[in-house]
């Protein structure tokens, strides 16, 4: 089994106790990405935001290459963990993936997924979408490990304190992608081809969707072809901005979630399910 057992799978952290809570939110990362990725947003966070982050199985030096379960049941863990109930749930890239396969497997399956988990709404930024499997082919796949790569490179320019030659940010990411090896992008794959198949449209939460206007790896019509299949849906698209807003334009992004919190009724639904609390 490819795993480092010395790392820990799921690690929860509370960036911050504000003075006067109001809204408690649980930020996810994408694939190969870390924690560190929220940090230009937590630096602009609404007021009043108590923030949590997981740092989960497939970031960058995390302890699995191959998931020894499925990695939707790591998103409910990292609900579990979090004291009281969640307003909002923060997916980015990847992770929008496992939190739709999530939600929509659980109302799939005869449950509310607000009364499962006590959330009361979702934040996806820079979801994958496909409609129907047929909309995957094999000629765009080259494309799609490119947009891998390019996801690694754009990654490492915005987390650098400084700018980078352009042939070193290169090299970076093409050491990062070799060093997350095949098995991350199958993962990936995998993930993503099963959107076509997922009940979204019985997820009966708000849903907000923020989007880069230029983001080349999970194109904007994806999103709206997304919100198409929800119900309860808000889309907001970020100008000048590419895969990762929170970090690129992190004050634009904080006004996006707060706009979204004043959006959301009063009161919060408690959760009835403890599934996804031990950690093991």
């Amino acid at each position: 089994m490819f795993r480092n057992s010395d790392v820990e799978p799921l690690v929860l952290r509370r960036r911050g106790v504000p003075a006067q809570a109001g809204h408690r939110a649980l930020l996810l990362h994408g694939l190969g990405s870390s924690e560190s990725c929220w940090d230009p947003f937590i630096a602009h966070r609404p007021p009043g935001l108590d923030l949590w982050t997981a740092g989960l199985p497939w970031r960058a030096g995390g302890p699995y290459a191959v998931p020894e379960r499925e990695e939707k049941h790591w998103i409910g863990e990292a609900i579990a963990r979090v004291p009281g109930d969640i307003d909002v749930v923060v997916a980015h890239s990847y992770a929008t993936l496992l939190l739709l396969t999530l939600l929509a497997d659980t109302a799939a399956g005869g449950k509310d997924p607000r009364e499962e988990f006590g959330i009361r709404a979702v934040l996806l930024v820079s979801p994958f979408f496909r409609r129907s499997p047929r909309e995957f082919t094999w000629a765009e796949l080259p494309g799609t490990l490119d947009a891998m790569r390019r996801s690694a490179e754009e990654n490492i320019q915005l987390m650098s304190r400084s700018g980078l030659d352009p042939d070193v940010r290169a090299g970076m990411a093409d050491l990062a992608c070799t060093r997350l090896g095949p098995h991350w992008a199958v993962r990936y794959l995998d993930a993503y081809l099963r959107t076509p198949f997922l009940a979204v449209d019985r997820v009966d939460l708000p849903v907000h969707i923020v989007v880069g206007g230029h983001d080349t790896i999970a194109p904007p019509a994806e999103s709206e072809a997304l919100a198409g299949e929800l119900g309860h849906v808000s889309v907001e698209r970020i100008e000048d901005c590419g895969h990762s807003p929170m970090a690129e334009r992190p004050e634009r992004f904080s006004l996006a979630v707060q706009q979204f919190l004043a959006t959301l009724p009063a009161g919060h639904t408690r959760r009835r399910s403890t599934e996804y609390g031990s950690t093991r």
